[in-house]
């Protein structure tokens, strides 16, 4: 069988990627009353890192990481599959 790459541009096939940092669950009231000071405890410790998603699935997990230059933008870098502990 042809490899993928032969068959298809996969240069030109765009998939959206999502960065998971953790979950809470808040009722309709108080989600309606937090504020901009509020913080959101979530459900996993900072050193669990994130999960790096596309679509549904998990694809690999990162820890959250800035990029250095002056507006400090975040990012993330990869630190193993989505199958590693």
């Amino acid at each position: 069988m042809d490899d993928l790459s032969q068959l298809i541009d996969t240069n030109d096939i765009q998939v959206e990627v999502t960065i998971r940092i953790g979950r809470t669950r808040l009722t309709v009231a108080q989600l309606s009353a937090l504020r901009g000071s509020d913080v959101l405890t979530l459900d996993q410790p900072i050193a669990d890192g994130v999960e790096i998603c596309v679509g549904d699935k998990v694809v690999a997990r990162g820890e959250l990481t800035g990029d250095g230059g002056p507006d400090q933008r975040l990012c993330v870098r990869i630190i193993g599959s989505a199958e590693a502990p």
